[in-house]
């Protein structure tokens, strides 16, 4: 595993959040910090292109 691996292995873990029944989850604006979108509204213009291509 290489160190940027390493890196966001350990920040994703560390905002990662939990449900009542232990269910992971992450904040998508927690998300845009640690895959460095600077504006929310790029963020969400690239989710919105990313559930296009799972459909």
């Amino acid at each position: 595993m290489s160190e940027l691996e390493i890196y966001h292995q350990k920040t994703f873990e560390e905002i990662k959040h939990f449900t009542e029944d232990g269910i992971e989850f992450w904040y998508a604006r927690e998300l845009q910090e640690i895959l460095e979108y600077k504006e929310w509204r790029n963020f969400l213009k690239k989710q919105k292109t990313l559930l296009k291509q799972l459909k």
